[in-house]
């Protein structure tokens, strides 16, 4: 009797993970990740590694309802100004829908890292596909701010 009940239990258990898999998107999670530097764009510019860093920042990945099931998501720079924002595409998105309808918002004023900078404006961009990465039964798909600009 014990036999069978474990049975039974492992055969639930198989046909509720095999549901589960079939309604992820076959995205997996999306990472929007990159580095916000202390600049009018945010990109490190002419100095490269040794333009300032954003720490602090909030970062806001803002998508369309039906193509990712957790926005707005929100992350914070790290002291290093780096940000990892992670989404969780629709069964159905694909990289073409949530790079046309999800932008990143830097809500937080340029003043805040360097007084020179604009008080009233932060920084928005479009979403750019960098790939998609198999790891062992689930894929992470990288996406990355195109570029950032000054939003008033």
């Amino acid at each position: 009797m014990a036999q069978k009940s474990l049975v039974i239990f492992l055969l639930v258990a198989i046909i509720k993970v095999t549901s589960i898999a079939e309604a992820q998107s076959p995205l997996g999670l999306v990472h929007v990740n990159g580095t916000l530097y202390c600049t009018p764009n945010g990109s490190s510019g002419a100095n490269g590694n040794t333009t300032p860093v954003f720490p602090n920042a909030v970062v806001q990945v803002t998508c369309a309802a039906y193509v990712v099931a957790n926005s707005p998501s929100n992350a914070a720079t790290t002291t290093t100004g780096e940000y990892r924002v992670v989404l969780i595409p629709r069964p159905d998105a694909t990289v073409a829908s949530i790079v046309s309808n999800c932008r990143i918002f830097v809500p937080t004023p340029l003043s805040n890292c360097n007084p020179v900078l604009p008080s009233s404006a932060g920084l928005v961009s479009n979403l750019r596909f960098v790939r998609t990465v198999s790891i062992s039964f689930s894929r992470v798909t990288y996406i990355v701010a195109a570029g950032f600009t000054v939003q008033t």
